[in-house]
C-alpha cells in the first residue's frame, strides 16, 4: 500500500496535499487517522500491532497537526465496494 506525503512546508496547512494511488474498480479506500501525541499515538499503533492489525510499517510517517505536541499518523486500507 504505497502512501506518498509531501513534507508540510507550505505556509497555509489547508494546501496540503497527500498522493495516493487511486482505489481499483469495486474497491473503496478506508483510512484511520491517529492523533494526539507522539507517545500515545506510536503506542497505540504498536497496540493495534500486537492485536493483529496492521503492521507499523503500513502507517503514514508521523504528519504535524498544526497544534502544539500533537501528531497524526494514517492507516490506508481498501474494502470490497458494495
Amino acid at each position: 500500500m504505497p502512501q506518498a506525503f509531501i513534507p508540510l512546508t507550505l505556509s497555509n496547512p489547508a494546501l496540503q496535499v497527500t498522493i495516493e494511488p487511486a482505489a481499483e474498480p469495486g474497491r473503496e479506500v478506508i483510512r484511520i487517522l491517529v492523533v494526539g501525541s507522539t507517545y500515545g499515538v506510536e503506542r497505540i499503533i504498536h497496540e493495534l500491532y500486537r492485536l493483529g492489525f496492521a503492521e507499523v510499517r503500513e502507517w503514514s510517517k508521523p504528519q504535524p497537526t498544526g497544534r502544539i505536541n500533537e501528531i497524526m499518523r494514517v492507516l490506508t486500507r481498501y474494502v470490497l465496494a458494495e
